[in-house]
């Protein structure tokens, strides 16, 4: 009684692996098509330039931001003399002498 069974159970899954597989190399094997390859390449490039202009796109507002920030800075009135960290000789709270060379 036992071998019949597991006879019966293994033509069945051995049927079922066999059509699977049978599937899934008719899809690979159509996926490999020359006009599925050629439309699935031209969707690759498609995707690539919209990610490549995205990032320009996102390039140029961060560019014009901090163009924004620096011009800012540049027109900002000092808040009090030499109190700049770029002002001419003042460096951390003390002159620096400059000797002529």
């Amino acid at each position: 009684m036992r071998r019949p069974l597991w006879l019966g159970a293994g033509v069945v899954v051995g049927t079922l692996g066999t059509l699977w597989a049978e599937q899934r190399v008719k899809r690979r094997l159509k996926r490999l098509a020359p006009d599925h390859l050629g439309h699935d390449a031209l969707a690759q490039v498609r995707d690539i330039g919209g990610r490549l202009r995205a990032a320009v796109d996102a390039g140029r507002t961060e560019r014009a931001r901090r163009e924004a920030e620096l011009w800012d800075e540049v027109h900002r009135p000092p808040e009090r003399a030499g109190s700049a960290p770029h002002a001419a000789g003042v460096r951390r709270g003390r002159r620096v002498h400059r000797t002529p060379r």
